[in-house]
C-alpha cells in the first residue's frame, strides 16, 4: 500500500500537502490487519475540486469500503482537511491490473502444492526432505562436449547468449541417458540468475498435471498466466504429451503465445517430433519449424573424457590405461558409463585393492552384452555400399575409384567405431587387407571430421559434396536403423 499511496500523492490533481497526513491517520485508525487486506495495493486517494476521490482495484473492494469504512473515511477527512467533503469511489485501471496480476501470481504459486500429498499423511510427513542449495543439478560447464552432442551444445549456448532471438523453438532429441535433460537444466541454470527473465523448466508430465489441477480447481487462468508470461520455457520429455489431446491443445496455445512474443521455448524428447505417435499435426509442425538437433551415443574419445571427469568428481581418479580400456570397451549412454565407473570404484573399495586394468576387464566382462545386430560388420558394409551405390565385392577389389575408396575407408572406420573387432579382424573381413590399412583409414577420417573437411565424389545422381562429419553421421543413422 505504501507504494500505491506514494504514487497517489505524487500524481494527485491537487497539490494538497495534507494528503499524506490523511493516509497516515487512516492507516493508524484502520489497523495493520484490515489495512493490509482492504487498502494496501488496492486503493489510491486523490483530492479534487469535488472532494475526496478513492481509486479502487475493483467494484468488490469499492462496495466493501462504502459499506464498512465510509464513516471512518468521512471522519478522518474532516480531521485532516478541516471540513466535511463528499467521497466518491471509482475503479482505477492501474490498480485493477495490479490486483489481477498479484492474484494470478498467488494462484500460480499455490498450484505448485496441488499435487503434493496432504501433510497429514504419516508415511511421508515423517520423512525429511533433502535440502538443495540450487534447483539445478547440471551446468553447461560440467557438460562433456564431443561430436555426438556438439550441435545440441552449441545451440543451447547460443540460446543462453540471446534467448528467443534465433530458435523458435529449439528441439533436442536423444535416447535415454545421453544428456538432453542435462542440457535443458544447464540452459535454465544459466538464465535463472537474470532478474529480467522469467524462466521455468518442467517435465511434460508436470505440465500436464498442473493443467489438470487447474481445471479441477477452476484455476486455469492462473495456470495460463504462469506459463504464457514466461521469457524462457523448457519442457523435458515432451513425448509424454502423446495421447493427451486436451493437454496438447493447451500446450499449443501456450507455445503460440510465447512464440508470437519471441520468447524462447526449448523442448527435449526421446524421439524426433515426427516420430512421436499420437501427437497433433499442428503441434508437430510447430516443433519442427525451429531447430531440431539430435544427440547420439558418445564416441570413444568423448566416452574417455566423460569417465575421466566423473572419476575426478567421485574423488577416484583412474590411471590412463584403465580409462583407455573402459572407453574402448564400453558402449551405450552416459548413464551406462557412470554405472560401470561406480561399479568399478565399488569393487576396488570392497576388495581394498587399487583400480587396475585387470579389475576393469572383470567389470566390463560382467556388464558386457552382445553387440546389437546393427553393429555387425556385414550390416555396416551393406549400409555403406547402398549409400555409395557400390557392391560388397567392390570393397574387396583393388579399384581406386573415388566412391569405392570412400566406401572402403568408411566401412573400416565405422567397423572400429561400432564393433569390438580388432584392426586385423576388420582387415580380414574386408578381403585380407593388412591391419595398417584399417589404421590409416581410421586416422584419416578422424582427421577429416576434426578439421571439418568437405568430401566430394560422383555417383549416379551426379557430383555430391558433404562435410566429413555429416557423412559419417548419416551413415551411422543408416547402420543403426
Amino acid at each position: 500500500m505504501c507504494c500505491a499511496m506514494s504514487r497517489g500523492m505524487l500524481v494527485a490533481p491537487s497539490p494538497n500537502a495534507h494528503t499524506g497526513t490523511f493516509v497516515s491517520s487512516l492507516r493508524e485508525t484502520v489497523g495493520p490487519d484490515r489495512w493490509s487486506v482492504w487498502f494496501e495495493g488496492a486503493t489510491d486517494f486523490h483530492i479534487t475540486d469535488g472532494g475526496l476521490t478513492v481509486g479502487v482495484a475493483n467494484l468488490f473492494i469499492g462496495n466493501h469500503l462504502k459499506n464498512n469504512f465510509i464513516d471512518l473515511l468521512h471522519t478522518t477527512a474532516k480531521e485532516t482537511f478541516g471540513q466535511s467533503m463528499p467521497i466518491a469511489f471509482h475503479v482505477q485501471p492501474d490498480l485493477f491490473q495490479k490486483r489481477r496480476r498479484e492474484n494470478l501470481e498467488d494462484e500460480a504459486d499455490a498450484m505448485e502444492t496441488l499435487e503434493a500429498p496432504p501433510a497429514s499423511e504419516p508415511a511421508r510427513a515423517s520423512v525429511p526432505r533433502p535440502v538443495r542449495t540450487s534447483p539445478f543439478l547440471f551446468t553447461l560447464e560440467s557438460f562433456v562436449v564431443g561430436p555426438s552432442n556438439q550441435m545440441a551444445y552449441a545451440a543451447v549456448r547460443s540460446a543462453v547468449a540471446a534467448p528467443g532471438r534465433e530458435f523458435h523453438p529449439l528441439f533436442i532429441h536423444a535416447g535415454c541417458g545421453l544428456g538432453k535433460t542435462h542440457l535443458l537444466q544447464a540452459l535454465v541454470a544459466a538464465l535463472a540468475p537474470r532478474s529480467d527473465l522469467r524462466v521455468a523448466c518442467v517435465s511434460a508430465e508436470k505440465f500436464t498435471n498442473q493443467y489438470l489441477a487447474g481445471m479441477r480447481t477452476q484455476r486455469l487462468d492462473a495456470f495460463r498466466y504462469r506459463y504464457r508470461n514466461l521469457d524462457v520455457l523448457a519442457i523435458d520429455d515432451v513425448h509424454f504429451l502423446a495421447n493427451k489431446s486436451s493437454t496438447q491443445q493447451e500446450f499449443l496455445h501456450t507455445f503460440n503465445e510465447l512464440d508470437d512474443q519471441g520468447r524462447l521455448v526449448v523442448l527435449a524428447s526421446d524421439s524426433h517430433p515426427r516420430e512421436i505417435q499420437a501427437v497433433r499435426d499442428h503441434l508437430v509442425s510447430r516443433w519442427v519449424s525451429g531447430l531440431v538437433v539430435r544427440m547420439t551415443p558418445p564416441e570413444r574419445d568423448t566416452r574417455r573424457l566423460i569417465l575421466e571427469k566423473k572419476a575426478v568428481q567421485m574423488k577416484h581418479p583412474l590411471p590412463p590405461e584403465v580409462l583407455d580400456l573402459l572407453a574402448d570397451r564400453l558402449r551405450g549412454s552416459v548413464r551406462d558409463l557412470e554405472g560401470a565407473l561406480t561399479r568399478l570404484v565399488a569393487y576396488a573399495a570392497l576388495l581394498k585393492a587399487p583400480v587396475t586394468p585387470d579389475l576393469a576387464r572383470q567389470v566390463v566382462a560382467e556388464l558386457a552384452v552382445p553387440p546389437p545386430a546393427t553393429s555387425r560388420l556385414g550390416q555396416i558394409e551393406q549400409a555403406v555400399t547402398d549409400f555409395f551405390g557400390v557392391t560388397p565385392s567392390d570393397l574387396r577389389s583393388r579399384s581406386k575409384t573415388r566412391p569405392i575408396t570412400l566406401a572402403r575407408q568408411l566401412t573400416m572406420y565405422l567397423a572400429r567405431e561400432l564393433t569390438d573387432l580388432s584392426q586385423s579382424e576388420v582387415a580380414r573381413g574386408l578381403g585380407s587387407k593388412h591391419h595398417t590399412t584399417v589404421l590409416s583409414a581410421c586416422r584419416k577420417w578422424q582427421e577429416r571430421i576434426d578439421a571439418g573437411e568437405e568430401v566430394a565424389w560422383t555417383d549416379r545422381s551426379g557430383r555430391r559434396t558433404m562435410s566429413a562429419k555429416a557423412l559419417v553421421t548419416q551413415l551411422l543413422d543408416r547402420v543403426r536403423r
